[in-house]
């Protein structure tokens, strides 16, 4: 996927243009820049078990990017975030609904989860072990205690698989939540 089509992807769910957000499991670092460009100001935690692609990413005058090795299924270190974006890596999460939970207690009440998965139900090991296609990223979102999930985009997949999706939810209030 180029830049410019991440930045396309992602652009609707990112409605308050500064804060603190992360990109989980940030890989290579294509959404990192894609939400460092769609900020005004803020900070991007760029995380990823190997982060080494990641050091190459230089902050903007206005959006510091902060690099972190960690491995988002376990203690990660960060603040009270205003959005996180998990692209192409929750299908790694054999519980998919136990990472979401602790991912959602980084996110501030009203806070953006964003997330970027295959459409296919079909595992492909190693890249995909764990498909989250749409319907069933719903089911995982809401029973997270997310509300308001939507499709936002898709792009075509260049791995033969229907498309790649991205999906937003909004953080519930604790007592809110189901």
């Amino acid at each position: 996927m180029e830049l410019k089509q991440a930045i396309d992807l992602i652009a609707p769910a990112i409605s308050f243009q500064s804060g603190n957000w992360a990109d989980i499991g940030a890989g290579t670092g294509l959404f990192t820049l894609a939400l460092q460009s769609l900020l005004r100001d803020g900070t991007i935690y760029a995380v990823d078990k190997n982060p080494h692609a990641l050091w190459a990413i230089r902050s903007s005058e206005t959006v510091k990017i902060v690099v972190q090795e960690a491995d988002f299924t376990k203690n990660m270190e960060l603040p009270v975030l205003d959005g996180i974006v998990v692209a192409n890596a929750l299908h790694y999460a054999p519980n998919a609904v136990q990472v979401l939970q602790y991912l959602l207690t980084f996110l501030k009440t009203d806070g953006v989860l964003l997330v970027v998965e295959y459409e296919t139900n079909t595992p492909n090991f190693p890249w995909i072990p764990y498909p989250i296609p749409f319907s069933h990223f719903q089911t995982l979102a809401t029973s997270s205690g997310l509300s308001n999930v939507v499709k936002i985009g898709s792009v075509p997949s260049m791995y033969s698989y229907e498309h790649i999706y991205a999906a937003s939810g909004i953080k519930l209030a604790q007592n809110d939540s189901l």
